[in-house]
């Protein structure tokens, strides 16, 4: 428990990438059926940005993450940095995701950029540009659980994010991915640490 008169998030709005994985893993659609396991099992909600190549060939996950009833965003179809890609690039690579995951959900306007690159640098304003005339925003994060870390564990995983929760006041936007093994672990042990303290909201959800 945080210590008295210290802040504490009073949201948690847990985000996770959907991909293909870019490290190794051991069973990584295993893993993100074990990640939604522990969020049903104990009724939290979360955001899933989800890349379209990774929709297209594991439909069946998506429409467990649809059926649960979280959240959905674009997370780019290749998963390739846009700040490699033209204006006309980014359009079409957002289009081609949009028409796979709408077939499932509703992406709105939430996208997150493939490792958060092109959020800031020479690039950034270009990429955004591409984007919004999309329809699109870029979502970041406020604390990162490095879960693809090789040889990360739960407890190194979930740490960060608890902490992050206790420190900043308001509002914890963690970055956590649905195939690396001990992310699921390290949920419940999010989970268990503040569930006392917070609500675990879905991006639609805004602080109150």
């Amino acid at each position: 428990m945080p210590a008295p008169g210290a802040p504490t998030a009073t949201r948690v709005a847990l985000t996770f990438d959907a991909e293909h994985p870019d490290h190794p893993a051991g069973d990584p659609i295993g893993n993100a059926y074990r990640l939604l396991d522990v969020l049903g099992a104990h009724a939290v909600p979360a955001t899933f940005f989800v890349q379209g190549a990774w929709a297209r060939a594991f439909p069946r996950v998506l429409r467990r993450i649809v059926s649960d009833g979280h959240l959905v965003g674009n997370h780019s179809q290749y998963h390739c940095r846009f700040s490699h890609l033209t204006e006309q690039g980014i359009a079409a690579d957002l289009e081609l995701s949009r028409s796979i995951l709408e077939e499932f959900a509703p992406t709105g306007d939430r996208f997150r950029l493939p490792w958060g690159a092109g959020a800031d640098g020479p690039a950034a304003p270009r990429i955004e540009r591409a984007v919004a005339r999309s329809g699109y925003r870029h979502i970041g994060w406020s604390c990162d659980g490095n879960d693809w870390a090789p040889g990360a564990t739960p407890g190194e995983v979930a740490a960060p994010i608890i902490a992050a929760a206790r420190e900043q006041a308001g509002w914890c936007l963690p970055l956590l991915h649905s195939w690396p093994d001990p992310t699921s672990e390290a949920v419940r042990l999010v989970i268990a640490a503040l569930r006392d303290s917070v609500t675990f909201v879905r991006l639609d959800q805004p602080p109150a």
